[in-house]
């Protein structure tokens, strides 16, 4: 037996259905056949990049110390110290034999400055250069760079002296000695640009000082391709959209093939769907009919229940298994029986427009007796 629906809610369905098919089907010919690519960098080339500078201080005759070489990382007293002893080391190792250059230049940069909250106001800078724009060329995989600098504290501190006196401007200073190394070149895979800095830091015109600065520097580098890369199929996405479209296509089927359309309810059985619904607890149903020979039509059912709550009667109608049957309630007064007449309804052709018989489209079906239960 197939199950009935509403003409509409039946088409709306059947719609429905055969879109969101068309939607599942596209989503899985798209995630399994239409490849999806994403950008990948991949290394194709490594190099090491390594700079340094390591210090040795020197001391003048003292009473303080034994030793005529202090080693790195102490407190100097400025008096002691007869000059700074620099080694300055570059390092460039890549891959294979390559057309690589390193220029590079080493200068000493005196700087005047002010402090304030943890901000470094530059007032003044003066350059020393002590070596330009020299090159050096690989050796098959590899540029190694090697120089010493002398740094004498004397001659930047008597220098310090003079522009403070000559500026009137008391502030802190210090030595920056840095070597710069720019690095460029071909390899088989693209381009080297790269640039590293190291630097010591002293400061000047002190009693005592401690050396900092950025002397270690491990800049590794590298040089990447980017290639398109084939995004594996969602296997799992794929497998959840197939369960959702046999799911609908089984739905289709049903509806297609196990469902019917609803036959239109006439306007009788609207009206009397309407009335049982509405005033059910009202009626009375009776095994034989009424005589209605001296009866009073009325024009509405909402006209009979009046005259029932008035009267105090209940609103009788003849049962029939047939809902066609039932096309008749009556409430019978004390010498009279109102009718309210409804077979004009069971033939749409001879309905009287005039009457006021308000249809609408339930739910609810007629039913017998034993059915609706009353």
């Amino acid at each position: 037996m197939k199950i009935k629906f509403n003409k509409d809610i039946r088409k709306i369905l059947i719609s429905a259905n055969i879109i969101i098919i068309l939607i599942f089907s596209y989503l899985i010919y798209n995630e399994a056949f239409n490849a999806d690519f994403e950008e990948q960098k991949n290394t194709v080339y490594t190099y090491s990049n390594k700079g340094s500078i390591n210090y040795s201080v020197y001391l003048k005759p003292n009473k303080l110390y034994n030793e005529k070489v202090l080693e790195e990382g102490r407190l100097y007293i400025t008096e002691f110290v007869d000059y700074i002893d620099t080694n300055l080391k570059y390092e460039f190792t890549g891959e294979k034999s390559d057309n690589i250059k390193a220029d590079y230049s080493i200068t000493a940069k005196v700087q005047g400055y002010a402090t304030e909250s943890d901000k470094i106001i530059n007032i003044w800078e003066k350059d020393f250069p002590i070596l330009t724009n020299k090159t050096i060329n690989s050796y098959e995989n590899k540029i190694l760079i090697d120089e010493r600098v002398k740094v004498n504290l004397t001659d930047y501190n008597s220098f310090v002296k003079e522009i403070k006196d000559a500026s009137k401007i008391n502030c802190q200073t210090n030595l920056i000695l840095s070597m710069n190394i720019n690095l460029s070149g071909n390899t088989e895979k693209g381009e080297v640009e790269d640039s590293i800095i190291t630097s010591l830091e002293i400061p000047l015109d002190v009693a005592m000082f401690e050396i900092t600065g950025n002397n270690i520097v491990d800049k590794p580098g590298v040089i990447e391709e980017t290639v398109h890369v084939h995004i594996p199929v969602n296997k799992v996405l794929v497998i959840i959209y197939g369960i959702i479209l046999t799911a609908l296509i089984i739905s289709l089927i049903t509806l297609l093939f196990f469902t019917q359309t609803a036959p239109e309810k006439d306007l009788l059985e609207k009206e009397l769907n309407k009335i049982f619904k509405k005033h059910g607890d009202r009626l009375v149903a009776l095994n034989s009919d009424m005589s209605v020979k001296n009866s009073i039509e009325v024009k509405s059912i909402e006209d009979l229940v009046k005259i029932s709550d008035e009267t105090g009667k209940p609103i009788l109608y003849k049962y029939s298994e047939a809902y066609k049957e039932i096309n008749k309630f009556y409430v019978s007064g004390n010498e009279e029986i109102f009718l309210l007449d409804l077979t004009f309804l069971d033939n749409p052709k001879q309905v009287d427009k005039t009457k006021d018989v308000v249809l609408e489209n339930n739910n609810v079906q007629i039913k017998t007796e034993s059915q609706l239960n009353i």
